[in-house]
């Protein structure tokens, strides 16, 4: 049984918790600039996530994450395709909360198949905290609703099904 080194332990568990902060931070402003950086976090996990599913997968899956969001014309969003067919996607989006307008990140996915059908994704707001593992979790879901395609299990018009928790 290997076991990592507990300097390397306590730097992990730091980490983890000024992530959390930071992200705690962010999610709790709800402006522009914030949501914004809130968003940029998000593509890195979705991306670093996306890469380490492409290695698992080899050559056998096709995933693409779009560029890094851009604030230019207020339209920040990214995206992840899986296979042509299941689509992720994290957007900025205005909203009115309590008679202010405020931004929010927004997150659907969707099947690219004669319906594409979206659902609507994220942390529950009764948790309402972004975590590295719950855009993974986001990340599982489309890849789950791909290998049940290729099991018969679901066309990719259909819905994919959705729990996540963040």
């Amino acid at each position: 049984m290997s076991v990592e080194p507990f300097g390397d332990r306590v730097r992990a568990l730091r980490d983890s918790w000024i992530e959390r902060r930071e992200v705690k931070a962010l999610a709790g402003a709800h402006d522009f600039e914030s949501q914004f950086r809130l968003l940029e976090m998000l593509h890195g996990w979705t991306t670093r996530a996306a890469a380490d599913a492409a290695e698992v997968y080899g050559g056998e899956l096709e995933l693409r994450i779009s560029p890094r969001p851009s604030p230019a014309g207020r339209d920040a969003a990214f995206s992840v395709v899986v296979a042509e067919a299941f689509v992720l996607s994290f957007r900025l989006a205005q909203r009115q909360r309590m008679g202010t307008p405020g931004w929010f990140v927004s997150v659907s996915i969707a099947t690219t198949g004669g319906h594409g059908n979206a659902v609507m994704a994220g942390p529950e707001r009764r948790y309402g905290q972004w975590t590295r593992g719950g855009v993974e979790d986001l990340l599982l879901t489309v890849l789950g609703a791909y290998e049940r395609s290729l099991s018969g299990e679901g066309a990719s018009g259909s819905e994919p099904r959705v729990r996540v928790r963040g």
